[in-house]
């Protein structure tokens, strides 16, 4: 049984691509959404681009991860996965330009489909939805493409980016694939078609890194036997750093996303200082790093 999506392309790129690719969920990674109440599913379609609201600090990580890390913007891929029914494509593709992003390509859950196939259920569990999406792009990608997958601490991001990547290296296949996905509440009826899909991404682009965005504010130790592929960010300013400290994106750039954050968001000087100072503690980014975004800060 397969599952239902729509898939929209906005760039194509060479086939012989290694750089690079972004697949950043919309839903409580970029898109504030309200998934939690009845008034929230209801009021999603309701929304112009310019209601919807962000998560702080999202919008300008996203744009230099676009930007990449050096003097002269390299306009690194970006795609994005949305749990959205199909028919908000156009709003959130609207919202994405008031806000200076340019999306090379979307994934939409169906969700009328999935109503009309009494699949209800998986209105919300978002495994299935979230492994179909990435396998489904991947082959449509260039083979030796890096891929940063991006998500969220809501539901099950981290191990979803954790079977995703055993699965991209051939550790995850077949019968034990099968296994993993019934463990991890796949739908019994749905195993046979994730698995083929599986096999036709399998060996192409590989995983780089993981982001789990902490808007839910869940622990980082939470994420601790995804690592070391599946990293978490308290917010966009540690996910804006651990890019930087993968050369995604330049010390600049992250001083950028923190002046934003002020800015925007009303984050004071300490909180900057905070949140930087925790990425050290926790080691997941070098201290070097910190020392380059920190004097970045001072020039200004």
């Amino acid at each position: 049984m397969s599952y239902p999506i729509l898939q929209l392309s906005e760039r194509t790129l060479p086939a012989d691509y290694v750089g690079p690719i972004f697949i950043w969920d919309v839903d409580k990674t970029y898109l504030d959404t309200d998934f939690k109440s009845i008034w929230g599913l209801l009021r999603i379609p309701l929304e112009m681009a310019i209601d919807k609201r962000i998560i702080p600090g999202t919008a300008a990580t996203l744009q230099e991860c676009r930007r990449g890390p050096g003097e002269r913007p390299i306009q690194t891929p970006i795609f994005f996965v949305s749990a959205s029914p199909p028919q908000l494509a156009g709003v959130i593709r609207k919202k994405m330009l008031l806000d200076g992003l340019q999306p090379d390509g979307f994934l939409f859950k169906d969700q009328l489909q999935l109503a009309l196939h009494g699949r209800f259920r998986e209105l919300k569990f978002q495994v299935e939805y979230k492994l179909t999406a990435h396998w489904s792009l991947i082959t449509e990608l260039p083979p030796g493409a890096r891929l940063v997958v991006v998500g969220d601490d809501w539901e099950s991001d981290g191990h979803v980016f954790h079977l995703l990547d055993a699965t991209q290296r051939g550790d995850l296949a077949g019968d034990d694939l099968a296994t993993a996905l019934r463990d991890a509440g796949v739908d019994h009826g749905s195993i046979d078609a994730m698995v083929d899909l599986a096999a036709k991404a399998t060996g192409r682009a590989q995983v780089e890194l993981a982001c789990v965005l902490l808007t839910k504010g869940r622990d980082p130790s939470y994420f601790d036997p995804y690592r070391p592929i599946v990293h978490a960010a308290r917010e966009a300013l540690q996910a804006a750093a651990l890019f930087a400290d993968h050369g995604l994106v330049s010390p600049g750039g992250v001083a950028r996303v923190a002046w934003r954050l002020r800015a925007d968001w009303g984050w004071t000087a300490d909180q900057v200082e905070s949140s930087l100072t925790d990425l050290t503690t926790r080691a997941l980014v070098t201290t070097a790093l910190i020392a380059e975004v920190r004097e970045a800060l001072t020039r200004g």
